[in-house]
């Protein structure tokens, strides 16, 4: 079995982010000249904060680094005046843990406050064609409990089930923290020997930041291996795709699009989501694109994705 990859720099994401970005320019007219054509200003999140009806908030690398809280994010959410959400590709944890884990690092929300990926799951299985259809889960042991749909009928990797692997007519791709050199790997590879099914990405980031510097590959690294041994579909659930910033809309009914602002460490799940719905997008360099700094427009030139907004952090 093998061990989780190693990721040198962002420069070797390029092609691999590239496909969400077609993914996501087939299915809306006029994405790429919008995703080209942001005006990347400088500011600060004070400022901006003032400027729009809804501020959605991506979490690892914009709140927080580990379990540490990035200086100053938590005075200046604790401040804001106006409704936010924590939109996170976290399909691991639960909204009550995502809460506590935040308190602990002194932020004061609570769970009307989140939205992960992992509760898109449910709303966007129930309405597609995937509804009842039985699954393999990669995730945590908490993935499988608060957002698998219907385990014990769908899951075919649950606890003590006995059905084929092979039943399995699509993978959930959710977190691969017990999946390499696990058994969830080895179940993966056993069954796309025995056939191809899409893999739907609950978390499509493809790394997050370590808090002692570098990238760590995640979900969505796991989920392009896959589909590009096995020559397997993709389709997302989280950021940037459309079903998680739908559940947002939900929230906030009657809102015009261009009155929310996405603020995001990620060019191609954060800003290219955003732009996708029609939201501002702002790009914190608190996160994975701190080291481009100067440099920003190198790295947004080679994505062609080029955000509203740039700011240093939250704190600022």
């Amino acid at each position: 079995m093998s061990h989780k990859p190693r990721i040198e720099s962002q420069d070797s994401l390029t092609e691999r982010y590239a496909r969400y970005r077609r993914m996501l320019c087939c299915v809306t007219p006029g994405l790429d000249g919008l995703l080209r054509s942001g005006a990347m200003h400088r500011t600060s999140f004070a400022w901006l904060s003032q400027q729009f009806d809804v501020i959605l908030l991506d979490a690892y690398g914009v709140l927080n680094l580990g379990d540490q809280a990035i200086l100053g994010a938590a005075q200046a959410v604790n401040a804001l005046r106006l409704p936010y959400l924590v939109v996170s590709n976290n399909a691991s944890q639960s909204p009550q843990g995502m809460v506590r884990r935040f308190s602990e690092m002194g932020f004061v929300m609570d769970v009307d406050h989140i939205l992960s990926s992992g509760m898109a799951i449910a709303p966007y299985i129930a309405h597609s064609d995937y509804r009842d259809r039985p699954y393999f889960l990669v995730g945590s042991q908490e993935s499988m409990t608060v957002y698998a749909p219907q385990p014990e009928k769908l899951m075919v990797n649950r606890l003590g089930s006995s059905q084929p692997l092979e039943e399995a007519e699509y993978i959930l791709m959710c977190s691969n923290r017990d999946y390499y050199g696990q058994e969830q790997e080895r179940g993966v590879n056993d069954l796309l020997q025995r056939k191809r099914v899409p893999v739907l990405l609950a978390n499509p980031d493809l790394v997050t930041p370590k808090l002692q510097g570098g990238l760590e590959a995640v979900a969505g690294f796991t989920a392009m291996e896959l589909a590009e041994r096995f020559d397997l579909t993709l389709e997302g659930i989280g950021k940037p795709f459309t079903p998680i910033f739908q559940e947002v809309v939900k929230q906030f009914p009657g809102i015009p699009p261009h009155r929310f602002l996405m603020v995001g460490d990620t060019l191609d799940t954060d800003v290219l989501g955003a732009k996708a719905m029609g939201f501002a997008s702002c790009l914190t360099l608190s996160g994975a694109c701190a080291a481009w700094g100067a440099n920003l427009e190198v790295l947004c030139d080679a994505r062609a994705i080029r955000p509203d907004y740039v700011i240093s952090s939250l704190n600022y």
